[in-house]
């Protein structure tokens, strides 16, 4: 269980626009160890509320001034979009929606007919035809 410190100062994180950072002064390494530690623990515990916004809040380590901090930053991130390379070297951008596919074979599983599912998830891509339909 993290410090009431730690879950003050990540609550405010979760407020931080993408490339604003809070820097939480320590006394010392193993303090600043230790309040690494703890933020780590509250962003697993939010990472299972917004995976997304989680994932774009790094946790740092830092010497400034000759004085130590935690540094919690937030930083673009989607880790659901990647990019394909094929074998001539061209790239195609992938995006992946978790929630989608959960959405789609729950329907399924619960024998909705494929017009409801479509109606629900505004369309089928080709390769949700092919995989779940083909």
């Amino acid at each position: 269980m993290s410090s009431e410190i730690a879950q003050v100062w990540f609550e405010e994180a979760k407020k931080l626009s993408v490339g604003q950072a809070l820097f939480v002064r320590v006394a010392d390494k193993k303090e600043q160890t230790s309040l690494a530690n703890e933020f780590e623990e509250e962003r697993k515990l939010f990472s299972q509320i917004e995976p997304v916004h989680a994932s774009q809040i790094f946790i740092n380590k830092t010497l400034k001034e000759r004085k130590q901090y935690v540094v919690l930053e937030r930083k673009y991130r989607a880790p659901y979009t990647a990019f394909l390379r094929d074998a001539n070297g061209l790239f195609s951008k992938i995006n992946i929606d978790p929630e989608r596919r959960r959405i789609l074979t729950l329907m399924l599983k619960d024998g909705k007919p494929r017009e409801e599912i479509e109606e629900t998830l505004n369309g089928l891509t080709d390769e949700e035809i092919g995989e779940f339909f083909g």
